[in-house]
């Protein structure tokens, strides 16, 4: 199991990663909302503890902004790229 202190500072690492790389809705910009993607953080923590593929990851950011969010415009699948990949760089807490 990990210890709270490092499981805290990955999702943080998450939350980073979406605020900078992803933010499909443009509200990480500087004095904006940190926290509006935590509860995606959570899910592709799970995710990629449960190893998933960088398909799989792609697929949720994809759900995540064109249906949950409800954007409903195409989804810039290069930019999905970059998130798997920035999440990919910062490894994960088993």
């Amino acid at each position: 199991m990990p210890d709270k202190k490092a499981t805290g500072l990955w999702l943080r690492a998450i939350r980073d990663v979406l605020n900078r790389e992803w933010d499909p809705i443009g509200v990480a910009l500087p004095g904006g909302v940190e926290d509006e993607y935590d509860s995606y953080a959570g899910k592709l923590a799970a995710m990629i503890r449960n190893q998933a593929t960088d398909e799989q990851l792609l697929g949720y950011l994809e759900w995540a902004e064109v249906e949950n969010i409800g954007l409903g415009h195409p989804f810039d699948r290069e930019r999905g790229k970059r998130v798997v990949a920035a999440l990919r760089a910062i490894g994960y807490v088993q």
